[in-house]
């Protein structure tokens, strides 16, 4: 209980952090949001190595009423300060309950929220940052960009190969090549498609049932 206690405020103090820098317009629009993302999620990736499941699961209800109740209170500019339609602060936490839910070992929890935090949220600055030079396209109206693909696609793969690494997940080192060869271009397919922030809950899961086979 303590660590789960401990968890939560460090998840309340980035939250608290984003919004200082947010008033103080060190951070902005999508690039405040994904700050949350990334620094939020990358915490929470890391959950299970001291902190029970079914704690994870209380945090990960916590997280979604929180931001359900954001939405109208507005309370933390810096989670819903992006312009365009996105349940991806309120998905964020359901992907993360719904990993929880089968709870796998701990680096495969990690591997697959860090798809959705990390590679997601890298790609999204680096799209914003340089997509318009880089080429921009729309799929239901949500700018996607060629740069934030590839690097979701880059940082997806090396994800998966420095989790392997450290955990042994694959005995036998042939198993790895076709995983990391296709499942990071199955996510960044996810990811142009999973809009409104859906790629927020479908990236982990897909992750998670792939892994899972082997």
């Amino acid at each position: 209980m303590i660590q789960a206690f401990l968890a939560a405020v460090i998840i309340a103090a980035i939250l608290g952090l984003s919004e200082f820098a947010w008033k103080k317009a060190h951070i902005q629009g999508e690039v405040a949001r994904k700050f949350v993302h990334i620094t939020s999620g990358v915490f929470i990736a890391f959950l299970p190595f001291w902190v029970d499941y079914n704690w994870i699961k209380i945090l990960a209800i916590g997280f979604v009423l929180a931001n359900i109740v954001n939405r109208y209170i507005d309370f933390f500019h810096a989670i819903h300060s992006v312009r365009r339609k996105s349940w991806g602060d309120v998905l964020f936490g359901v992907g993360v309950f719904a990993v929880a839910l089968f709870e796998p070992s701990p680096w495969l929890f990690a591997v697959a929220i860090l798809q959705v935090s990390l590679a997601d949220g890298l790609a999204a600055i680096a799209g914003v940052t340089y997509g318009k030079k880089h080429g921009k396209y729309y799929l239901f109206t949500q700018p996607k960009t060629v740069i934030g693909s590839s690097v979701f696609l880059v940082v997806s793969a090396l994800i998966l190969a420095t989790g392997f690494i450290l955990s042994s997940y694959i005995a036998d080192p042939l198993q790895l090549w076709p995983v990391l060869a296709m499942l990071p271009l199955m996510l960044v397919c996810i990811e142009n498609i999973a809009v409104f922030g859906f790629d927020n809950l479908a990236l982990p899961l897909a992750t998670l049932g792939v892994l899972s086979l082997f």
